[in-house]
């Protein structure tokens, strides 16, 4: 493992408890963010919302509220998210977590 590897481990670990445990009040525009990536991450993996909500074990309005910013996922949602979206090859090489947390780096987009 590298060291900047280790530093995101670090950073992620630390957001996802931040979010999971709700400490931390993350702004409007971070959740957008956020939601939109995980949807971009649905829309690839060509589910809707309820498919995407049963595969992670969630209400549909749920994912609806994710995606609009509505609402923070937890470390749960992610973590499986993530999980489904590594079945499909191209995620699979092509999507990190720097990707989905912060909306940089390698990533099925920019």
């Amino acid at each position: 493992m590298s060291t900047k590897e280790f530093i995101y481990g670090k950073i992620i670990s630390n957001l996802l408890c931040s979010i999971a445990m709700k400490t931390q009040k993350l702004s409007k525009g971070y959740l957008l963010g956020l939601g939109h990536r995980l949807k971009i991450i649905r829309t690839v993996l060509n589910l809707d919302q309820r498919q995407m909500s049963e595969r992670i074990g969630t209400a549909q309005s749920q994912i609806s509220k994710i995606e609009i910013g509505r609402s923070a996922p937890t470390l749960n949602h992610l973590l499986l998210i993530k999980k489904v979206a590594e079945e499909d090859e191209y995620l699979r090489e092509n999507l990190t977590w720097e990707w989905i947390i912060e909306g940089k780096g390698k990533g099925i987009i920019g």
